[in-house]
């Protein structure tokens, strides 16, 4: 980022301060938040680990309408987002700390009350939402299977003595329109309480379709969560809850950047898209060709059950069981059609040609209808004692098991292709921890996870002449931290962790057994920082550095069958080392009782330490990619708010506030040639909040930036067989004849400048 950048942001908060210094005698007070990051409840600011935590009542203060909005004020922490449901040839998923991947099971997990959310995050409604806490750095410890970068844990609204009852709706450009409707209280006093919730949102789409003129990126959900909490006696808890979603959505908004534009002209025969990848003004997408099974249809439940029980000498007997249950279908244009408005052409041997719509081999391009269900179900059962004693610790077990089956119909200019194939995952674990204070001020945690992981996979194409193939792969996840406080408000912290990801099956029969299987990653991670409240709580700044050393990285690479199979399939190796170095910066300060501002920095330099390419040798001269950065991963993040209230009558406040943030570029592959460019986003709203009634109005996206949120390396399907350059000078005359496969860039069109409204009733 450039040093003016880094000035823009940090100017706003530092003349708060410098202001507030001269004028306020006393400060006021930041808001205190409780966090359950590992298993227990604490102050966010006294746990020794890099934690981010957002109540709701930030989350709305801060337009956060699902976790790839939260991406934007939270250090080291990104999406790759294709679209919300992670469909259309892509996986939307959480980047923690750099950690990213392409194909294979995420880095991250998400949680919804302690109970595995393994669906798309981004359809979750953020209106139940009680807080959302993302936990930095591995988290098998406590938290199990697939935490190798970190956790996302969101904590659902529940009942309790004090009614509310609120209805929300939200009024928006694009026919965004979205309506709440939550009840939560009392049944029995003390005894027993519930929460009920539902949920109504629909938006026509900020994109049109070059091809019908009809808006693509539409989205209709419909959603409906309740729980009950049944506390019979002190000592004794039982909280059911679930939820329940339908959505149902268009074509989403995603389009394809040939690669001819500002095309580097590598000299090689796959010509590759080099630099900031530019956004059409439109998608062009086939609805015809999907014979009306275009667009999402999702049905989606989840169900979770804890139970507390308080037992003699201070013991905490705790069970969380749950289950997740999605049926998906979804049919899109993986060949997108081409993107015409970047300077293309349709005219036969000139440079940038391609097919046109009319073109027999286009109307023979592949579109797919992928047809999903997927079960999980999850159980842990732990034992605690007296957290507050000098000595305290947890033991605990764990089972997971999912299933997940696939269906793909590929819709061609013959007849439809239908495969089918089989994912199913079992999890064991048994894990500790031990807490010792040494001092008042002194203390040490140890954590401990051994787990087996049994991982069945078969393939969509083999499927049913290959069975299901199966391995099994077992890891050790330590985690040793040490804390020290200077004051109850002021902490340094420092731990070490072990962060390990099983292994995965390449199912695919023909390949050979030399590439069937990648073995586990690997990961050590060291990380301090410091923690502090100053100026009576009015001041807060936290900071934490870290390093991370993960080898045997799980890395995509493609195999060229030889014939009479032929073709190309995509696999996943052990190729890669990885060296990941980076900084966490938060600022807050409640300047005046009138005045919050903040700011948050992070850097995060994630290069291949080890990793070879024989397609980097053609494009490079060299093998060799040491030294290049990971894909999917900004190396520089900040953010910057300012609030400031006022009276706005006897029993109403008002308020304007300002978010900016900052995201730098993110490379679409290995090889560092096209990336998203960087994107500057900045949110104003205001409005005024009173006992009963709150309004507010806003601009999201105020200088209509059009950076697109990430970019995917693709084959172009239709244009493959194009004529192509064989030399660097764009210039020379086109060769015909070529077979190789054309790389090309898809993306989802990012959302516009937005103007709207939220009006919230309680009674």
């Amino acid at each position: 980022m450039h040093p003016s950048i880094i000035h823009r942001f940090a100017a706003l908060p530092l003349a708060a301060v410098a202001l507030a210094l001269a004028s306020q005698p006393a400060w006021s007070q930041i808001e205190e938040i409780l966090i359950t990051a590992r298993k227990q409840e604490e102050r966010l600011q006294d746990v020794p680990i890099a934690v981010a935590a957002f109540t709701n009542e930030q989350l709305v203060e801060r337009g956060a309408r699902d976790m790839f909005d939260v991406t934007r004020f939270t250090p080291g922490f990104s999406f790759e987002k294709t679209n919300r449901y992670g469909v259309q040839g892509g996986v939307s998923r959480p980047v923690i700390r750099g950690m990213s991947n392409i194909l294979g099971e995420g880095n991250a997990q998400v949680f919804v009350d302690g109970i595995p959310y393994s669906d798309s995050i981004l359809s979750f409604p953020f209106d139940i939402a009680e807080r959302v806490e993302v936990i930095k750095g591995p988290q098998a410890a406590l938290f199990g299977r697939a935490t190798f970068s970190g956790a996302i844990n969101l904590i659902t609204k529940k009942g309790g003595n004090q009614p509310e009852h609120t209805v929300s709706a939200r009024l928006a450009e694009y026919g965004d329109t979205e309506l709440n409707l939550l009840s939560r209280g009392p049944i029995v006093d003390d005894k027993l309480f519930y929460m009920v919730h539902g949920r109504y949102y629909t938006m026509d789409g900020m994109y049109r379709n070059s091809i019908d003129g009809g808006r693509v990126g539409g989205e209709e959900s419909n959603n409906f969560n309740a729980s009950v909490e049944w506390r019979p006696r002190d000592g004794i808890a039982a909280i059911l809850s679930g939820g329940y979603t339908r959505d149902r959505d268009d074509l989403a908004a995603v389009t394809l950047q040939d690669r001819f534009a500002n095309n580097c002209y590598l000299n090689v025969a796959r010509q590759y898209y080099c630099g900031a990848v530019q956004v059409a003004p439109t998608a062009t997408l086939d609805r015809a060709g999907l014979q009306g099974t275009e667009g999402l249809h999702r049905d989606s439940t989840r169900l979770s059950l804890q139970l507390t029980f308080d037992l003699p000498a201070g013991l905490t007997l705790v069970s969380n069981s749950g289950l997740f249950s999605t049926e998906m279908e979804y049919g899109y244009d993986s060949t997108y059609q081409g993107a015409t408005a970047l300077g293309q052409t349709t005219v036969p041997g000139a440079p940038g040609y391609v097919r046109p719509l009319s073109d027999p081999v286009r109307n023979g391009g592949v579109m797919r209808n992928e047809i999903t269900d997927r079960d999980e179900w999850s159980t842990e059962l732990r034992l605690q004692s007296d957290q507050t004693q000098r000595f305290s610790y947890m033991v605990g077990a764990y089972y997971y098991k999912s299933q997940r089956s696939l269906e793909e119909q590929h819709f061609l200019a013959t007849a439809p292709t239908v495969f089918s194939g089989e994912t199913q995952v079992e999890n064991l674990a048994a894990f500790a921890a031990v807490d010792f204070d040494f001092t008042d001020r002194w203390s040490a945690t140890a954590e401990l996870r051994y787990a087996e992981d049994t991982i069945g996979n078969d393939n969509a194409v083999a499927r049913p002449t290959s069975p299901l193939v199966e391995s099994t792969f077992d890891s050790v996840s330590p985690r040793v931290t040490t804390t020290f406080k200077f004051t109850p408000e002021n902490m340094v912290y420092a731990n070490i962790a072990q962060g390990n990801k099983p292994g995965v099956i390449n199912p695919d029969p023909r390949f050979p057994e030399s590439i069937r299987f990648a073995d586990e990653e690997e990961s050590r991670n060291y990380e301090i920082g410091t923690k502090n409240r100053f100026l009576n709580g009015g001041l807060m700044v936290n900071l934490a550095l870290y390093y991370i050393d993960w080898t045997n990285q799980q890395i995509t690479a493609a195999y060229t069958f030889p014939p009479p199979t032929g073709g190309t399939q995509s696999y996943i190796r052990n190729a890669g080392a990885t060296e990941i170095k980076g900084a966490e910066l938060e600022v807050e300060a409640a300047l005046t009782d009138n005045f919050t501002t903040g700011f948050t920095y992070s850097m995060t330099d994630a290069k291949f330490t080890s990793l070879s390419d024989s397609e980097a040798l053609e494009l490079f001269g060299d093998a060799s990619l040491k030294g290049k950065k990971l894909f999917g991963v900004p190396e520089q993040q900040a953010s910057a708010y300012g609030k400031f209230t006022f009276a706005a009558g006897a029993d109403r406040i008002g308020f304007v506030r300002g978010d900016v943030s900052f995201t730098d570029r993110k490379y679409d592959q290995i090889f560092n040639l096209a990336h998203t460019g960087e994107q500057i986003l900045s949110n104003v709203s205001a409005g005024v909040e009173g006992d009963h009634l709150a309004l507010t109005f806003f601009i999201n996206n105020l200088f209509d930036d059009r950076t697109p949120s990430s970019v995917t390396r693709y084959v172009d399907q239709l244009n493959r067989n194009i004529p192509q350059y064989t030399n660097a000078n764009p210039a020379q005359n086109n060769v015909p004849g070529s077979t190789t496969l054309e790389r090309s860039i898809y993306y989802p069109l990012p959302s516009k400048r937005q103007f709207g409204m939220t009006l919230k009733w309680k009674f």
